[in-house]
């Protein structure tokens, strides 16, 4: 039997620029890295930071090119989102918000696309799909329905990161002894898992998209029990976009359960890097 194809699914943030470092470093190579674009290719709706794609185009792609690896661009004109140009249209065109329970964006904007994309390309081929779920992330891992064991298809899922016990902490210093510029957390600039501090960043320096977004709030469909859906919370109490972004905000530090190092939660960089310059300390 041959050897499955090794596929990088590249979020376009730090743990996914760690894994493609420590593949590079370790000689295990992958044969192509596939990112899925949750914005329209003619940037008019929200998407990713600004800073994600600037990275993936100046540090990633020209990475993967220098060692044959093929990179992958998945946009809306490949394979919509569910019939959208973006994520972010598809949210508005239904009146919903994005939330942290139902993980919706993750699997209709990535998941859903990346295996479409892999079964037309390579279909009847064995695949081995790198994933990056840090270390500590492991319970995650196991419940993966592709995960070594549990699938029953051609399509394994393979979680490096966890393999090498690289928590986000370690990731973060990969990144850095390599002297590249680190990238910050993939995520769409309205993501509900944002910092108050992500809002600001985002209210400031992208003013048009936050205003899209305060009306994709404002217009989004009630709960069944007649709560109205905001960023901040579904609570009778709750404040509105602008109202909760605008509150003052301090970065709070974390223990590492892996590493136990001690972390703070950094503002976003809309057009740039979390570091501008390459091995910034």
């Amino acid at each position: 039997m041959s050897a499955p194809i090794k596929i990088l699914s590249y979020g376009g943030g730090l743990d996914s620029f760690a894994m493609l470092l420590d593949a590079i470093a370790r000689g295990e190579k992958p044969a192509l890295a596939v990112f899925a674009d949750v914005g329209d290719p003619e940037g008019k709706d929200p998407g990713e930071w600004p800073g994600t794609y600037k990275h993936i185009r100046e540090v990633v792609m020209p990475l993967c090119a220098a060692h044959g690896i093929e990179f992958v661009w998945i946009d809306t004109r490949q394979l919509p989102i569910r019939g959208e140009r973006s994520l972010f249209a598809y949210f508005e065109n239904m009146k919903l918000m994005p939330g942290r329970m139902s993980r919706l964006c993750t699997s209709a904007a990535k998941v859903e696309r990346i295996a479409d994309y892999l079964n037309a390309r390579f279909p009847g081929v064995r695949l081995e799909v790198w994933i990056g779920f840090e270390a500590g992330e492991e319970k995650r891992a196991d419940r993966d329905p592709h995960a070594a064991g549990r699938g029953k298809g051609l399509r394994t899922n393979r979680f490096p990161l966890a393999e090498r016990g690289l928590c986000r902490c370690r990731c973060e210093a990969l990144v850095r002894a390599s002297g590249h510029p680190v990238p910050r957390k993939s995520a769409c600039v309205y993501c509900p898992f944002g910092t108050r501090g992500d809002f600001q960043t985002f209210a400031r320096e992208l003013p048009e998209h936050f205003a899209r977004t305060e009306a994709l709030e404002a217009n989004c469909r009630s709960t069944k029990s007649g709560r109205r859906v905001l960023f901040s919370g579904s609570a009778t109490n709750a404040r509105t976009l602008r109202d909760w972004a605008e509150r003052p905000y301090t970065p709070r530090a974390m223990g590492c359960p892996v590493c136990g190092a001690e972390t703070r939660a950094t503002k976003a960089t809309a057009c740039g890097y979390l570091d501008d310059a390459p091995g910034a300390a």
